[in-house]
């Protein structure tokens, strides 16, 4: 799993000013520019690749480890060459980063130039999210993240309640997988929303443990409450013996004093 570092700061603003302009009169957007880093000085096969770009007086930056063969054209010689020139690129479903630079003992940098995938941004309207539009800061943000069209539309199935990029990215951030919302979904907690699910991982609950919940008779209760349940070291078994000693009216609150207090 991809371990994501995201710095924002200052406010990208993506809208143009100034008086609207045909579409026939407007000049093809210039592909965004900004900065690569890499460095291979880590245990493993991968590459620790950073991407910086700026717009006025903002700042936006990516890092995350990605294995060699996700950057088409860089070679395992040319990261342990002494001094050499490199072009490589790291393709996404959004759009892709065409990097060109020096490298030297395993560390170099230099500049890339993102291009949108054209076809992107209706795949995911189609699907149901918010219309991108053609704008391609947002496409290079969710290409970052490496929001995919396979993840989007699964996140779908899945039975989540989802409508914006924003939750896809959100979930992404939280290293939410599609077997961990599959496990959710098969453990009978369908309709989450995105928060709901990055609830539930930030807090180490599982499909076991929710599937152990509803095997007890608790199903009625809200994520906060399960959340809260967990939080206290209140495991399914525990809930099944008190709601089978005739206590099943109990609520969370009043399931968890009786833990905290030993009663058992």
């Amino acid at each position: 799993m991809h371990k994501l570092v995201i710095v924002v700061t200052g406010l990208l603003l993506f809208a143009a000013t100034g008086p609207a302009l045909h579409a026939a009169d407007q000049a093809p957007a210039p592909a965004p520019v900004g900065t690569w880093s890499l460095s291979n000085r880590i245990p493993g096969e991968g590459v620790q690749l950073s991407l910086s770009y700026r717009k006025g007086s903002s700042r936006s930056e990516w890092s995350s480890t990605q294995p060699l063969s996700d950057l088409q054209g860089l070679t395992a010689s040319q990261l342990h060459a002494m001094h050499t020139a490199v072009a490589f690129s790291l393709r996404r479903d959004a759009g892709s980063f065409a990097c060109e630079g020096t490298l030297t003992l395993g560390a170099g940098r230099g500049q890339f130039r993102f291009t949108p995938d054209p076809s992107y941004a209706a795949k995911l309207a189609a699907l149901g999210y918010e219309s991108i539009g053609e704008d391609v800061h947002p496409l290079m943000m969710l290409a970052w993240r490496d929001v995919s069209v396979a993840y989007a539309s699964n996140v779908k199935k899945a039975g989540l309640r989802v409508a914006e990029t924003a939750d896809l990215v959100r979930l992404l951030d939280h290293g939410v997988d599609l077997d961990f919302i599959r496990a959710l979904g098969a453990a009978g907690y369908a309709g989450l929303t995105a928060d709901d699910v990055t609830n539930f991982r930030d807090h180490g609950i599982d499909g076991d443990y929710l599937r152990g919940l509803k095997a007890s008779g608790a199903s009625d209760w809200s994520v906060d409450e399960i959340v809260k349940l967990h939080d206290h070291g209140v495991d399914p078994d525990y809930v099944a013996r008190i709601r089978s000693a005739g206590y099943g009216e109990l609520t969370v609150d009043q399931i968890i004093r009786l833990h905290d207090h030993g009663v058992d």
